[in-house]
């Protein structure tokens, strides 16, 4: 029989990676996601889990464990407010190997980059 694995702690574990990781880097993280039993919308404009500032620069990032969310609503919320200190961005756990991050421009560019643990 295949062990169920705990999506809620899973998820948790790779908020807390993520925020060891930017505080490291000088960020100041924080954690929006609201969550409870009656809670119906649990993410900041249904879309990020984490905000991270460093000096003028924000950036909104969505973590995800093992696959990302759909690009499209990430794009189209960084056409209307990404900007040179605004960042959109997507942050996908890979099990035991590392982080692929997606960053999504105004242009309607997007840019991957797979970092190591």
């Amino acid at each position: 029989m295949k062990k169920r694995i705990n999506t809620k702690s899973k998820g948790r574990r790779a908020v807390s990676k993520l925020r060891t990781l930017l505080e490291s880097k000088g960020f100041i993280t924080d954690t929006v996601e609201k969550t409870g039993k009656f809670i119906k919308i649990k993410d900041l404009f249904s879309l990020f889990d984490l905000i991270a500032v460093k000096g003028q620069i924000h950036v909104y990032i969505q973590v995800t464990s093992t696959r990302p969310h759909v690009h499209k609503n990430y794009q189209k919320w960084a056409n209307l407010h990404a900007s040179e200190y605004v960042w959109i961005e997507q942050w996908v756990m890979i099990a035991y190997k590392g982080w692929k991050r997606f960053k999504y421009y105004p242009s309607g560019k997007k840019e991957v980059e797979v970092i190591p643990f």
